[in-house]
């Protein structure tokens, strides 16, 4: 069955009393849902990318920063019922300065809208992810009852993250007059209930696997509650390597995904970030790294050959960068060979000097063949340039190569 253990990556998370006798939590619980809820999404188990997202319950859009820097995702609808809180918040949607500086290699478009969790519309159609952090809660039981087939009959995402009050903690806090931690919980469930509820699902949409986590620990004597908030991730059967038991929508041109025509989320506000398009081809990228990181080799003194007068580079040097470009030591090879870079082994050679650089011939009229350049055999460190260069005299004027300044 479909299981899961996610620790929280070397966080070591303390449950303290603080002098009153009320129970806190280092860091904050809800740092806790949000770091743990963006390793979910970026678990390479799944061995693919949720690029549109839907996170339900947005509010003040707290978890919006970490998303929104979450490998692989290029379209954001922050969703929640509450217009109010959606306009004093979207600032935190729109870029940074730092954004344009930097731009993005892929694409993001992030959009707010005011509308309900259990509303099927268009807006939704294609979310490859659905986030619903502490908000089911406070759902009316009707709307609460149209949640599952909302998003696992109509959106079908690949992943679903629930995250809930676990009521077996209560026992540690002081509850309010309503017997829940706010005031306007609907209802908190225990462990049981929760699981229970998704199980449930997962036989209403056989499509989908539950599994289980929570955040927060107890107190070592208190084990046994559990953790303060409960985590139900639904997987997908297809992305968990399962087969379908029920032809998807997005997949079947055949099945209407039927789309509320009458209901449209009302858009708040929407911004496409500023992203660097690279228009080059896959062997181009290859080619312009190859010669970028070369030419950084050429120099690096270690890798010159003074008996073969040719630098002598690993390939192993530029492995990291060309996996960077998702591209193979063999696709490397071929690009190197098909643009007449000489590959012997496990080495890249390269001439003394490039011909179409002349900073590495500018003080050819300085070279002996005999004995190098003028001034004979560098005998240790103290005829280094300043910048790691050697230096070269004539008639009494010093040179440091260029090519070693930085």
């Amino acid at each position: 069955m479909f299981s899961y253990k996610l620790p929280q990556g070397g966080l070591n998370s303390l449950t303290i009393f603080n002098d009153a006798g009320d129970i806190r939590f280092d860091p904050p619980v809800y740092e806790l849902r949000y770091t743990t809820t963006v390793r979910i999404l970026e678990d390479p188990r799944w061995g693919l990318k949720f690029k549109k997202v839907v996170e339900f319950g947005c509010a003040d859009m707290r978890f919006l920063p970490l998303l929104r820097r979450t490998a692989g995702v290029e379209h954001i609808l922050e969703v929640d019922i509450d217009e109010d809180i959606l306009r004093s918040n979207k600032q935190k949607a729109e870029p940074l300065i730092t954004d344009y500086l930097q731009r993005r290699e892929t694409p993001l478009r992030i959009e707010v809208l005011k509308g309900s969790i259990d509303a099927s519309v268009q807006q939704l159609i294609n979310a490859d992810a659905v986030v619903a952090l502490e908000i089911i809660e406070h759902l009316y039981p009707k709307t609460m009852e149209s949640v599952p087939k909302n998003i696992f009959g109509f959106i079908q995402p690949k992943i679903a993250i629930f995250t809930t009050p676990n009521s077996d903690f209560n026992v540690l806090f002081n509850l309010l007059p309503n017997g829940f931690r706010h005031d306007d919980h609907k209802f908190e469930w225990s462990r049981a209930e929760f699981k229970e509820w998704a199980l449930n699902i997962c036989k209403e949409y056989p499509n989908y696997r539950v599994a289980f986590l929570g955040v927060g620990k107890a107190p070592p004597d208190k084990k046994k509650i559990g953790h303060v908030s409960q985590i139900a991730i639904f997987a997908r059967c297809d992305i968990l390597h399962i087969p379908l038991a029920e032809a998807l929508h997005a997949t079947d041109a055949s099945i209407d995904c039927n789309p509320d025509p009458d209901v449209q989320y009302k858009e708040i506000f929407a911004v496409d970030f500023p992203v660097n398009i690279d228009e080059r081809s896959k062997e181009e990228k290859i080619l312009h790294e190859a010669r970028y990181q070369m030419d950084r080799c050429r120099r690096i003194e270690r890798y010159f050959n003074r008996d073969l007068r040719m630098y002598q580079v690993p390939l192993t040097v530029l492995e990291d960068y060309i996996k960077y470009l998702n591209a193979t030591m063999e696709e490397l090879i071929a690009v190197l060979k098909a643009n007449n870079i000489e590959v012997s082994e496990d080495c890249i050679l390269l001439p003394e000097y490039d011909e179409d650089d002349l900073s590495y011939r500018q003080y050819d009229d300085y070279y002996d063949d005999s004995c190098g350049y003028f001034g004979g055999e560098v005998e240790n460190d103290d005829e280094l340039g300043a910048c790691g260069g050697r230096s070269y005299a004539k008639d009494d004027v010093t040179y440091d190569s260029e090519e070693n300044w930085d």
